[in-house]
């Protein structure tokens, strides 16, 4: 541990700051754990699009695929594969606390600079639920804990909920995916700056900086809207922190067409119930990353899918930065 239980706050304000993506996990086609992709996909994130953290195990991860075994050895193959060069978060999501509880020990043992948790699936329909079963976990480990407030996933945490929370010692950080600008706003007055927030938006991310003056991005698009030579979301994002708020504007607005394709092919059907994957993977395979299947329940997508896929990506002039980046 690089801090104490009493410090995870504090270390928490230094680490949880710029732009951090979130990896999807990667399978060989006889279903087992694709380690040579994830190290992959590692390097690429951090050497060539310069992210300032990541964080596995997420949604995108497919990780309720996975049996405890096997998240955490890919834990470990994150954790190897980042080589101390950026910080890292494991997700240790579980239904069941005793199972949540091993895999945030895990990432505690292993070095994993803090644990992330949604709230549990079902049982946990009240807040003081919720406020119990992160007790659980946090009395039992010294690792910072990120809450993850995912509403259309889990009970949500409302602003109220996470004020009690953050007197848990060592949470430390909120990953935000209710987009509702007021429920960010209620969130802030409720927490201030006792914890690190990020709104899991790139959308919001230039509005959030300059006029809430948040600091910490966590989300899936730094890797999908990103190649080697055109890093457009550090660009703005190190604009705006040098107080150009005026050119990162311009910066930010050049992705307006590549969020489309992203709003057509991952949120639009996500918010419609169908996880997206598929088209993920398919897109990072589009790219020059590595992609490979998905795991049922995700379906995967069809070849005329991906060749849709490739058109609209084609497009918008993004697969053009891959060849010049290639």
């Amino acid at each position: 541990m690089k801090y104490s239980k009493g410090e995870a706050k504090e270390y928490a304000r230094e680490a949880l700051r710029g732009i951090w993506t979130s990896l999807p996990y990667h399978f060989t086609e006889e279903d087992a754990l694709d380690e040579a992709a994830i190290r992959r996909n590692v390097e690429i994130v951090v050497s060539d699009l310069q992210v300032d953290g990541h964080y596995s195990d997420g949604n995108v991860a497919e990780f309720w695929s996975m049996p405890t075994e096997e998240r955490k050895r890919a834990q470990e193959v994150m954790l190897e594969a980042t080589a101390g060069r950026v910080p890292l978060m494991a997700g240790t999501h579980h239904q069941s606390a005793g199972e949540a509880l091993a895999l945030t020990r895990h990432a505690q043992d292993i070095g994993c600079d803090f644990a992330i948790l949604l709230t549990p699936y079902i049982a946990a329909n009240n807040d003081r639920s919720v406020l119990e079963f992160f007790r659980y976990i946090a009395d039992r480990v010294d690792i910072g804990l990120v809450l993850f407030n995912s509403p259309g996933a889990t009970y949500p945490i409302s602003p109220e909920l996470a004020g009690e929370l953050v007197k848990i010692p060592n949470v430390c950080g909120m990953k935000q995916a209710d987009h509702n600008p007021y429920t960010t706003l209620r969130l802030q007055e409720e927490v201030g700056e006792r914890i690190t927030i990020s709104v899991a938006d790139e959308n919001v991310w230039f509005h959030n900086m300059t006029q809430l003056g948040h600091r910490w991005l966590l989300t899936y698009t730094p890797h999908m809207y990103q190649v080697a030579g055109s890093l457009p979301i550090k660009e703005y994002t190190d604009l705006a922190a040098a107080g150009d708020v005026k050119r990162a504007a311009e910066v930010s607005a050049r992705l307006t067409p590549l969020r489309m394709v992203n709003a057509k092919w991952i949120m639009e059907p996500w918010r419609k119930g169908r996880m997206s994957m598929g088209a993920m993977k398919a897109w990072m395979e589009l790219i020059g990353m590595a992609g490979g299947p998905v795991r049922p329940p995700v379906l995967p997508i069809t070849d005329e899918e991906r060749e849709a896929l490739r058109a609209d990506l084609e497009r918008v002039g993004f697969l053009g930065k891959v060849r010049v980046g290639a």
